[in-house]
């Protein structure tokens, strides 16, 4: 059943409820206008969407502060301040204030046409809640993931990312279906495979890391690859050392990343493949023993171990294994 009028359960649709709670701090209806994307969870038009919130009073235009936080930014604000003789020292909040303090007029004048609207009370507390009972759910999937990876059960474990991803309404990953039961079962065998290489191999990197460390490296960088994300302080304890001139963070990517690289080699070698090229980051943060073997061709059987054992980088190596076709090199 599509369309507002017929849904009249639209307060427990996750999907009108996520698009409510942009508009927490202020936000344009123009930015949702040509949103395919929001179309396709809503099943019509966001800004048909939009237009019902503030009908049905979840949404207000936005006052002043509203709009000046949309419109600039921190650099913007302290530039504006310093013109004006006034401090720049403070969150953005105390920015904007002070700058509506000092002129309001002129700051109506630099926000002028500008086209936004903000929750009501009942639209934020509506809104917040949502948000809310959405961090309890994750906080609780992340919690029963990392005790199912302490336990070996990397198969559940897996299968409890998918079935998260899936209730989702913007599911991480472009272009994966995590309710197609086919693609999802290719990603449960990769993050077990990953999984096991994590918690059994290490890298060359790491051989400096005390065996207490590592066991508590492990399941952090098990789960930075089950949930995709880019550091492992949330599964940490606090104050974490690991005694190396990588931080936690780094080392649970030096895991994660050999998990990786062994398993593209293994499946470059099913392929058929002979040679492979070392791929560098290629930034003002390559070191130069990365930079040394970055763009080198190799036999497959004779690629060095990546993370590279003789990076010196403090946020560790970023090199990759690519594959190359019809060359055959050292």
């Amino acid at each position: 059943m599509f369309g507002w009028l017929r849904k009249n359960n639209w307060q427990s649709s996750p999907a009108y409820l996520l698009l409510l709670s942009k508009f927490r701090n202020g936000d344009s209806p123009n930015r949702y206008r040509d949103a395919d994307y929001w179309e396709a969870v809503l099943k019509e038009k966001p800004i048909k969407v939009i237009k019902q919130f503030i009908k049905e009073e979840m949404l207000e235009p936005a006052e002043l502060p509203e709009l000046l936080n949309y419109k600039f930014k921190v650099p913007d604000l302290k530039t504006m301040l310093k013109e004006k003789g006034l401090k720049v020292s403070g969150c953005k909040k105390e920015l904007v204030q002070r700058l509506i303090n000092n002129d309001a007029k002129a700051m109506f004048e630099a926000t002028k046409g500008i086209d936004l609207y903000r929750c009501t009370l009942n639209g934020k507390q509506l809104a917040e809640h949502y948000l809310e009972s959405e961090k309890i759910k994750r906080d609780i999937a992340e919690q029963k993931v990392f005790s199912l990876i302490i336990a070996g059960e990397y198969l559940k474990a897996a299968r409890v990312v998918v079935q998260y991803e899936a209730a989702q309404v913007f599911p991480r990953g472009i272009g994966i279906d995590w309710k197609n039961q086919d693609v999802t079962s290719c990603i449960v065998a990769s993050y077990i495979e990953e999984l096991r290489a994590i918690f059994s191999t290490t890298p060359t990197i790491l051989k400096d890391i005390e065996k207490n460390q590592l066991k508590q490296i492990r399941p952090a960088a098990g789960m930075m690859l089950l949930w995709g994300t880019g550091t492992a302080k949330h599964w940490l304890p606090e104050g974490f050392e690991t005694g190396i001139h990588l931080d936690g963070d780094a080392a649970c990517r030096m895991l994660e990343f050999h998990a990786t690289h062994l398993r593209n080699i293994k499946e470059y070698k099913q392929a058929g493949l002979k040679t492979v090229e070392v791929s560098g980051a290629g930034d003002g943060a390559t070191c130069p023993e990365c930079k040394k073997i970055s763009g080198k061709k190799y036999r497959i059987e004779n690629v060095p171990e990546l993370p590279y054992a003789k990076c010196t980088c403090d946020i560790g190596c970023r090199c990759m294994v690519m594959p190359v076709f019809g060359l055959i090199p050292i």
